[in-house]
């Protein structure tokens, strides 16, 4: 029993001692602790740090909008009949875009012809019994007063004719409304509406916009906007589609927005049939230079978040953590971290 009592524990300790030894690696062979021997095969690669002067390019968020856009809208109150367009679709100025329906203006029309017709006729017979009432006048048959009363007669049925003749061109107005065409050549945006909707004063029907006419327009810190002039050639990205674009200022509106403290600032481009209003794009406008410290990328080793170079100093190769900034083409922007003169080596290892 006392055999039993003491062996068990007595081998458990032991296959814990064994399994500890076994991870601690004393049953594999190791490397016995030492320096590592560093290569110099690439002491000879190396790479003096030196700054350059370079511009300040400022990029600066902006959009792409047409100085020739509208929104058309009906004038008069009627259903519309047919639209003739959709959006996407080009347009030439004078084309018709949208037709309403014009019964009821028609016959408002005749109505008041039929008006002016009658004061016509009116101011004809006016005339004419004036013309003979001062006649009678003149040979003393009748008084004073029915002279008086044909001219006021006269005078009344002319001014009904001018009236009529008014409430005719307003009506022929109100009917030329309901052919709605294009202001100027252009794209159609939008088709806010359909045939057989109500279409009212005011409310939107289409809108369209003239491709020849896009600029580049930004709002730009007051500090920069006044440094530019009217003329000035700057560069645009346009980065859903990967390009590099050239523009000239062609306004500065002359107040700031006092919340933003910025300035308006467009900027006219070239026709590219890829470019919309609408999208995004990016001003590059260069302000004052600045000494920059870049190195080639190949120079440059990342892990993780972290960035390193291998410096060669008094004949050792050390490792340095640096801060980047931005990569352009094959040399990347040292923040901090290095400073000019020093040397660079490819690799430690």
């Amino acid at each position: 029993m006392s055999i039993k009592k003491w062996g068990i524990p007595l081998l458990t300790v032991v296959g814990l001692l064994l399994v500890v030894a076994w991870m601690a690696g004393v049953f594999s062979s190791r490397v016995s602790p030492g320096l590592l021997d560093r290569s110099n095969s690439n002491t000879n690669a190396i790479y003096t740090v030196v700054s350059n002067s370079q511009p300040n390019v400022e990029s600066i968020p902006a959009g792409i909008k047409a100085r020739e856009a509208t929104l058309l809208s009906s004038q008069v109150l009627a259903r519309i009949e047919k639209m003739h367009v959709r959006a996407g679709e080009s347009v030439a100025q004078g084309q018709l875009l949208v037709t309403l329906e014009s019964a009821a203006l028609q016959a408002q029309l005749a109505q008041v012809v039929a008006m002016e017709e009658a004061a016509q006729a009116s101011l004809i017979e006016s005339q004419e019994t004036l013309e003979r009432t001062q006649v009678l006048k003149d040979k003393g048959l009748i008084s004073q007063s029915v002279l008086d009363n044909a001219i006021a007669n006269f005078r009344r049925y002319d001014s009904e004719v001018v009236a009529a003749k008014q409430r005719k061109q307003a009506a022929q107005t109100a009917l030329k409304y309901t052919k709605i065409v294009s202001p100027f050549s252009g794209v159609v945006v939008e088709r806010a509406a359909e045939p057989g909707n109500m279409a009212s004063p005011g409310q939107l029907l289409l809108s369209l916009y003239d491709p020849l006419t896009l600029q580049i327009e930004a709002d730009v810190r007051e500090s920069l906007a006044i440094k530019l002039q009217v003329g000035r050639k700057i560069s645009v990205e346009i980065d859903s589609l990967g390009k590099n674009i050239n523009a000239t200022l062609i306004e500065i509106v002359p107040a700031a927005d006092p919340n933003a403290r910025s300035f308006l600032v467009k900027a006219g481009i070239e026709f590219d049939p890829q470019l919309k209003p609408g999208m995004f794009a990016r001003m590059l406008i260069e302000d004052g230079t600045s000494e920059v410290l870049s190195i080639p990328a190949n120079y440059l080793k990342s892990y993780g978040q972290l960035d390193m170079v291998w410096l060669l100093q008094d004949g050792e190769i050390n490792r340095r953590f640096v801060r980047v900034g931005k990569t352009q083409g094959d040399q990347v922007e040292i923040i901090s971290g290095l400073n000019s003169g020093e040397t660079l080596v490819l690799s430690a290892i």
